[in-house]
């Protein structure tokens, strides 16, 4: 039995069956958050994969939608306070630790991947900041941001309020993008800045 086991553990057998087991009851967790979030009012398809200690607020009901077979990465941090929005549309990937916030709107097309440790909001602290309370919504300035379909958003990258992020749009990891990015493109740098363009890819 001993020399089974071992035979097993080698040949990644045990790996294998462990992980399948993993997987197997992470999804019946993420259904059960599921359920529980749309009874409280989020627009969440049961599709959805959400990964561990996947964190959701919203100030008013069905602020937040996700669309079908979007997977949320680990540790992600999505809020809607002040009563904005955030929608998230259908095949996309918001990969582990992504924070976005927004007080406005916030909307991300289909089929689009926006990598780790992203940081997307839709607004910004007036100054100077001894005026205001953090709780006060006079305390921010709002401006819209919208991330198109079949982007790819590289890791650590930072969108700021009132960017336009094209359809097919690619934007290079670490990049601050301050200013709106057309279609079709590829960005980078701090402040991001348009490279390179190209033609839509047929399907």
């Amino acid at each position: 039995m001993k020399k089974i086991i071992n035979k097993a553990q080698k040949s990644g057998v045990m790996e294998l069956i462990y992980s399948s087991f993993a997987v197997f009851f992470s999804m019946i967790i993420a259904k059960i958050k599921i359920f529980i979030l749309r009874l409280r009012e989020y627009d969440i398809d049961y599709s959805v994969q959400l990964r561990k200690n996947v964190l959701f607020f919203q100030s008013k009901k069905k602020a937040i939608k996700v669309g079908r077979n979007t997977i949320i990465g680990s540790g992600v941090s999505i809020k809607a306070g002040f009563g904005g929005e955030i929608s998230i549309g259908k095949d996309s990937l918001i990969d582990d630790y992504c924070f976005i916030a927004s007080h406005k709107s916030v909307a991300i097309g289909d089929r689009t991947l926006i990598s780790g440790n992203c940081y997307i909001v839709d607004f910004n602290h007036k100054y100077p900041l001894s005026k205001y309370s953090v709780l006060d919504e006079n305390a921010y300035v709002e401006k819209f941001v919208k991330i198109g379909s079949d982007v790819w958003v590289g890791a650590h990258v930072v969108i700021l309020p009132g960017v336009s992020v094209g359809d097919g749009a690619v934007i290079g990891a670490g990049s601050v993008v301050t200013k709106s990015i057309p279609s079709y493109s590829v960005a980078v740098g701090n402040p991001a800045k348009v490279i390179k363009t190209f033609k839509k890819a047929k399907r």
